[in-house]
């Protein structure tokens, strides 16, 4: 297990520059300060009811959903696209949400749910961050002309 971690935590870093752009590390710590609040008012028992899913879940889920979080940007932050990906898709759901809160609850509460998923999206989609997840990807084998 402890190897496993171990390859998680150094196979981004042994194939890139030894720091992210800087982009990336203000996502990651966006990511790291909202994870890191939510586990800890779950711990206080204060929970959390300003998410759309937060509110939803108990508090014990609500600490599972900050880790996910703090997990999400360290895996940013060390490069994994698999982390831009999800991040990608989790933002989007953020936007959608935040459409169904302006016919559920109107256009304040809409704007609330969705100003953070905007902000990732400007964010992840900049050519920097873009470029540093794309490096990742495997290289495409290229084929003689006429297959």
């Amino acid at each position: 297990m402890a190897r496993l971690l171990w390859v998680w935590f150094n196979t981004a870093m042994a194939e890139r520059p030894a720091a992210p752009p800087p982009l990336v590390t203000v996502l990651a710590i966006l990511l790291y300060i909202g994870g890191g609040l939510v586990v800890v008012y779950a711990l206080v028992g204060l929970g959390s009811s300003a998410g759309a899913v937060t509110s939803m879940l108990p508090v014990w889920g609500q600490a599972l959903y900050g880790s996910l979080y703090v997990g999400l940007a360290r895996a940013l932050q060390v490069g994994l696209r698999w982390a831009w990906l999800v991040t990608m898709a989790l933002c989007w759901v953020g936007l959608a949400v935040a459409v169904l809160y302006v016919f559920a609850r109107g256009p304040q509460a809409a704007v609330a749910q969705g100003i953070w998923p905007a902000v990732y999206l400007v964010l992840l989609t900049r050519s920097s961050v873009r470029a540093w997840f794309a490096a990742n990807l495997p290289p495409t084998e290229e084929r003689p002309a006429g297959e």
